[in-house]
């Protein structure tokens, strides 16, 4: 088979592939005192000389390329190959070889491109194996371009020359090498979200007044419209002669900080917002018990008392992460000094956001002081019943009927009073846009309860709570101020 390789080693004139005029002075290649090889205008080789061969380790096959050649599938071989093919000189490119893929061997390259007139016809490549400095070199572009950090490199005139595949992955897009300036992002912004021309870009100004740019945040956009928040780090880069030759930019993907630092304020000043709601509700407890308590100890005793339950409810919102709590958890909690064989709680699942939880946490902290004292749990023998069931109504708003029975306490016979106990349930349940509805039966204590299933929903708390509040002894008139019998 006649190549355009065997037709120059039989002396005759070299062709491109596709027989137009020779590129190159014919034998000019065997006289270099260096390896070399001609590429026409698309990047493919159509001669070398035999210390070209030898580097290689076999000779061009028709239609090869330098990186095909070269056996190594590298970027910055890649970089080298569409440099060649865009007909850009290129000076002292550390690059592998590779004779096996196992065995590499480290190269210096350069290139010039040759022309007919006006037109480039292609290139000449000249190459040696690599002293040292340089070896050194060819390891620092290999190393780059495995590194998880996005890195490239621009000439003099901001043209990029290098990327790794972390650059690329990092700007969804692959920049073209040797014409794309600057940068390879799609798009840039500043961080107050105003465009950010690609020739004002933190690399633009490190080779512009040539000095190292830092502490510049910028927003990257892809060509899928995703965005993502950067920290270019663009230093300029000398030659050993001191001669400016480009720049070298690392992009840090700060995504996750910007994210992180956001969450951070936000956590500030939710937590802010929560230790001023938590001491308004001590102080309005503290205020409303010393209204109610008619000695210092019995303050002491029922201050306390809220007091811990108040600290109990934020311990279990911590346990559930501030996140939706169980109903039926936020009345184990408030019953937890008491045996399974006094209580019978059942209901549909149900849950509620932290302030709700808060709130109901405290409803039901009354009610079982209050049967601790005077009700179903002051003595050996008294039950507690609490059932409840979920149901949506005509406006889609999921409520929950909940009833309190108690029986085998200690018998009811008087009409009861009203104390703070009850004017906190009311005022708790008034927040939630709900309904309390108590009666003091001989039997023991009986409550119906209605309000909403509440999850920190937009809105919340509704702005006109449904209110429906009466507190009376069974059979007797509305009166909650009646004297003697149990207090709520």
């Amino acid at each position: 088979m006649v190549t355009a390789f065997s037709e120059a080693q039989n002396g005759l004139d070299m062709k491109q592939a596709d027989g137009s005029a020779q590129l190159f002075p014919k034998d000019a290649l065997r006289l270099l005192p260096t390896a070399a090889c001609v590429c026409d205008a698309q990047g493919r080789i159509v001669d070398c000389n035999d210390k070209a061969i030898g580097l290689w380790g076999r000779a061009p096959a028709p239609g090869d390329t330098w990186e095909t050649v070269s056996g190594d599938s590298s970027q910055q071989t890649r970089n080298f190959q569409l440099l060649l093919e865009a007909g850009r000189p290129q000076a002292n490119a550390a690059l592998v070889v590779r004779i096996a893929p196992e065995v590499g061997s480290l190269i210096l390259a350069n290139s010039e491109p040759l022309w007919d007139g006006d037109e480039r016809v292609g290139s000449i490549v000249t190459f040696q194996q690599s002293p040292g400095s340089a070896s050194g070199r060819a390891v620092l572009w290999e190393t780059l371009d495995v590194l998880p950090a996005a890195i490239y490199t621009t000439d003099a005139e901001g043209r990029i020359t290098f990327f790794n595949k972390a650059a690329a992955d990092l700007w969804g897009a692959t920049p073209e090498i040797g014409a794309s300036l600057w940068c390879g992002s799609w798009k840039l912004y500043r961080p107050d979200g105003s465009l950010l021309p690609l020739d004002q870009c933190p690399m633009a100004v490190a080779i512009r007044e040539r000095r190292p740019v830092r502490d510049v945040e910028a927003i990257l956009e892809r060509p899928d419209g995703s965005r993502v928040a950067i920290l270019p780090h663009p230093t300029p880069l000398y030659d050993p002669s001191g001669a400016f030759v480009g720049a070298i930019n690392m992009l840090v993907d700060i995504t996750h900080q910007k994210v992180a630092d956001e969450r951070h304020i936000l956590f500030a000043r939710e937590l802010n917002h929560r230790v001023k709601n938590a001491l308004a509700t001590v102080y309005a407890i503290a205020m409303q018990t010393l209204r109610y308590t008619d000695s210092l100890d019995s303050f002491r005793e029922s201050f306390s008392s809220r007091l811990l339950a108040l600290s109990g409810a934020h311990d279990l919102l911590v346990r559930c992460q501030w996140q939706e709590t169980p109903l039926k958890t936020i009345i184990a909690e408030a019953l937890s000094s008491f045996g399974p064989g006094r209580l019978d709680v059942e209901g549909d699942e149900a849950e509620f956001g932290p302030r709700a939880t808060l709130t109901l946490a405290m409803t039901f902290h009354e009610l079982v002081t209050n049967a601790t004292r005077f009700g179903a749990l002051a003595n050996a023998d008294g039950r507690i019943s609490i059932r409840w069931q979920v149901s949506t109504d005509s406006e889609g708003e999921r409520k929950v009927s909940l009833s309190w029975r108690e029986a085998g306490g200690p018998v009811v016979d008087a009409a009861a009073q009203t104390g703070f106990g009850s004017r906190l349930i009311n005022h708790n349940l008034m927040a939630l846009g709900g309904s309390f509805h108590a009666e003091f039966a001989r039997d023991g204590l009986r409550c119906e309860m209605v309000f909403p299933v509440i999850n920190e929903a937009p809105g919340w708390p509704p702005a006109k709570p449904s209110i429906s509040s009466t507190v009376r002894p069974s059979g007797a008139t509305a009166d909650p101020a009646s004297p003697g019998g149990q207090v709520l």
